[in-house]
């Protein structure tokens, strides 16, 4: 015989760690519209949510059943940004320097900042 309170438990839990994540991008996307900003609201909502998390106001655990699926399968999220290079291929063929020298550029540019950061603090104390 099957136990409904657990299956039951699992399932709320589901729904309200779907539901914190929701009201993040709610209010992600609120705030975009309001202050018509052009700014991804989905990066919005992860900021508000690491912001919340990193306070204390929600705890990890309460959103771990609604990520945990999600992070599982995150390869799958990277397909669409695959096609969509593949489609534009010859744009990057148009613009492939500028590319080239921003992929290197600015990754280096960060290393080097931060290392002089790390330096100064590091002689500092």
């Amino acid at each position: 015989m099957i136990k409904i309170k657990p299956i039951l438990f699992t399932v709320i839990q589901f729904l309200t760690s779907l539901l914190l994540m929701i009201v993040c991008l709610i209010i992600a996307k609120a705030t975009t519209h309001f202050f018509e900003i052009n700014f991804p609201s989905a990066l919005i909502a992860m900021l508000l949510l690491f912001l919340l998390l990193s306070i204390g106001v929600i705890k990890a655990a309460w959103i771990a059943p609604a990520s945990q699926p999600v992070l599982k399968y995150m390869a799958l999220f990277f397909i669409p940004a695959g096609v969509g290079l593949v489609e534009h291929l010859n744009i990057i063929a148009m613009h492939w320097p500028l590319l080239m020298s921003t992929l290197i550029l600015v990754p280096s540019f960060g290393l080097f900042f931060v290392s002089y950061i790390a330096k100064r603090r590091g002689s500092n104390g």
